[in-house]
This record gives C-alpha cells, structure tokens and sequence, in this order.
C-alpha cells in the first residue's frame, strides 16, 4: 500500500532540511500514518489513516 492517507488523501512531501550553517539537505516529511481496522459497509477493513484524521474521528 501507498504511504497515504485513505480519508483526507494526505501523501509524502519533498523537501529540504537546513542546518544553522545553511547546509541543506533534501528530504522526504511523510505523513504519520496508522493502521486502523474499521467496518466499512459491514466488512471489516484494515485502513491507513493519519493522526489528524485518527482525531478528528476520536473528537466525534
């Protein structure tokens, strides 16, 4: 499976790491992603899914 979240579609994003001395490294920031089993439609389902959403859901 993809490292992306199945709710709000959330996905790995590129980008650079700068140190004090302006050292600049790029790097990949993924999304903090959990396995969440869950019914969908009566059938039970193993989802990734981020915290934000993981929340979100807990919140409701």
């Amino acid at each position: 499976m993809a490292k992306k979240c199945e709710v709000c579609g959330k996905h790995p994003q590129s980008g650079r790491t700068v140190s004090h001395a302006h050292n600049v490294n790029h790097r990949i920031f993924y999304p903090n992603l959990r396995t969440l089993k869950t019914t969908v439609n009566g059938v039970p389902k193993k989802i990734k899914i981020c915290m934000k959403c993981l929340k979100a859901m807990a919140k409701d």
